[in-house]
């Protein structure tokens, strides 16, 4: 059985888990300056996050950044739209 079927995708509350593609202004084929989920958790984005004080993940964006520590590479970086 594969993991949509068994429900191995879906948040707590019964919905499809939000993948990478899906946050507007991703680079696909850059690398993530930080691990992703790693970011959502600390940016308190729900469901990465479970506080009172959660925001949608419908509010996370992500831009390119040139991390000229990194020998000058470009990486998503992620951020909350007002």
């Amino acid at each position: 059985m594969n993991a949509k079927a068994n429900g191995a995708n879906r948040s707590g509350s019964g919905r499809a888990m939000p993948r990478r593609e899906d946050i507007p202004g991703l680079a696909a084929a850059l690398p993530d300056f930080s691990n992703w989920r790693e970011a959502m958790r600390a940016l308190r984005v729900e469901p990465f996050y479970e506080g009172a004080d959660a925001v949608p993940f419908s509010r996370v964006r992500a831009t390119q950044i040139l991390d000229a520590a990194r020998g000058s590479k470009s990486f998503n970086d992620f951020y909350l739209e007002h």
